[in-house]
């Protein structure tokens, strides 16, 4: 299955590193043997990071194997430093993860901004080095963007980057010290978009940027392209059409040993294959964010309508 074919194009969350010390006292209670079995009760132990999207695709993992399958499905939740680790350890079995974060922080490869290369070398690496399946993309990109001020998108007709950069001398930038000075950040983004602002605006804290941007204090800024708050907030998200940034697609990760075993795995999970854009993940991250909502609820609920599981 081809990336781009099948998927909509628009953050990054990196695996940091780790030590596995402790997790099997934390699992033990709940994953022990558990997926030891070849029969068709076993259990498969799903792993989410904690935070809401994580939690969502998880459940949604867990719908869906349920529904489809004879199997059942055991949900741990793993420190995003250690989940790596806790996989190749067999303690967990699955988990979604994203293809920047197994290219840079797994892998180890060098940075590559091409979303279907990162695709074609996660999916090829992952397999000889680690014997584990990157099954089908999700569909959404939760990389970084060009948030703009809808107003402002409306009235010069922006929709890239590179329109964007068309008009920034009209424009005030709201920017963190930590995104001007990271080397694959703005001084990446300034010479391949040419960006001149008008001004750029440093601030820390999101939340003020936002606010910024709500007051027309600022113009723009750098957003994740599936944080909740883009769906509630007058920001359009702008197409970064020249792939400066590091893509970050969501991938089910499953180990090969499980799917030999449980081959019917696999079908049941690529139900998902492009299924979810950047503004569906939206909206479903809002829904357990802001209005608080259980993710297995919101899985549940978006599974049934999209008629992958039954009512």
């Amino acid at each position: 299955m081809k990336l781009l074919q099948s998927l909509t194009k628009s953050s990054a969350n990196l695996v940091k590193k780790g030590t596995i010390l402790g997790l099997t006292v934390i699992l033990a209670a709940t994953i022990a043997g558990c997926s030891s079995s070849s029969g068709s009760t076993a259990t498969i132990n799903l792993a989410t990071k904690g935070f809401a999207e994580s939690d969502i695709l998880t459940n949604a993992l867990k719908l869906l194997i349920e529904n489809d399958t004879k199997l059942k499905t055991n949900i741990v939740t793993v420190d995003r430093s250690i989940l790596w680790e806790a996989l190749k350890k067999k303690e967990v079995d699955a988990y979604v993860d994203y293809t920047g974060t197994a290219l840079i922080n797994i892998l180890k490869q060098a940075p590559e901004f091409d979303p279907q290369k990162v695709y074609d070398i996660v999916k090829d690496e992952m397999e000889k080095q680690h014997q584990v399946a990157v099954l089908d993309p999700i569909g959404f990109n939760n990389t970084y963007a060009f948030g703009l001020r809808t107003d402002v998108a409306e009235k010069y007709g922006i929709k890239t980057t590179s329109e964007l950069a068309d008009h920034a001398g009209d424009l005030i930038f709201g920017t963190s010290d930590e995104f001007l000075n990271r080397p694959d950040a703005w001084p990446r983004v300034e010479e391949t978009y040419k960006l001149k602002f008008k001004d750029i605006s440093i601030m820390q804290n999101p939340g003020l940027m936002l606010q910024a941007m709500e007051q027309k204090l600022i113009d723009t800024m750098i957003v994740l392209t599936t944080t909740s708050h883009i769906a509630v907030k007058p920001i359009t998200v702008l197409e970064d059409d020249k792939n400066v940034f590091l893509p970050y697609y969501a991938v089910p990760l499953v180990r090969d040993e499980v799917l030999k075993d449980h081959p019917e795995l696999k079908a049941a999970i690529n139900k998902l294959a492009g299924k979810i854009t950047d503004s569906e993940m939206q909206k479903l991250n809002g829904q357990v964010e802001l209005e608080k909502r259980p993710a297995l609820e919101v899985a549940k609920e978006w599974l049934q309508a999209q008629g992958l599981i039954q009512k």
